[in-house]
């Protein structure tokens, strides 16, 4: 109990001398003393965001996550669909085809589940973006875009006789 007792107080002082003044000739009064750093770090966001996944459109405030310390520095929550984000990817600018390699990849972890389909797609409509999504969306996906129906089946036709061809051989 007397080790822990002096051990506490010599932490004590070596707190006190840290604190400690420095002396200084060439300021008036011969001391100087230790400058106080404090850094605060602000984001400053203005303007209203969309979730990456409904493309519900809101103030930064309303994503944030409040915690026992203050805001989640990285991640934000959509109020209305839940889902967590990085607040990186909220806040960032995309464009449709931007957006469209984000949707992609995510479509293995059940990005498609996240939200009623049917909001999302009116909100792409609302947005104007869903015809450069697509596009950029089957580019990906490897699904020909130029192909109208009648040159489908027009293939399809093709690939159907040459099997049969194949086949009576």
């Amino acid at each position: 109990m007397v080790a822990a007792h002096r051990k506490y107080i010599r932490e004590q002082k070596a707190k006190d001398d840290k604190q400690q003044a420095l002396l200084s000739p060439t300021t008036k009064n011969g001391i100087r003393l230790r400058p106080q750093v404090t850094v605060d770090i602000v984001m400053v966001h203005t303007g209203e965001y969309l979730c990456p996944f409904c493309l519900h459109k809101d103030k930064i405030e309303k994503f944030l996550i409040s915690t026992k310390k203050g805001y989640h520095k990285g991640l934000g929550k959509c109020p209305e669909c839940g889902n967590q984000m990085k607040l990186k990817t909220l806040t960032e600018k995309m464009t449709p085809e931007q957006y469209a390699d984000f949707v992609y990849p995510y479509r293995v972890d059940g990005f498609w589940q996240r939200c009623p389909y049917e909001t999302w797609k009116q909100r792409m409509r609302q947005l104007g973006w869903a015809y450069r999504f697509w596009q950029r969306y089957k580019e990906l996906s490897g699904e020909e875009s130029n192909e109208s129906y009648a040159a489908y089946l027009e293939r399809k036709q093709k690939e159907e006789y040459e099997s049969a061809e194949m086949h009576d051989e």
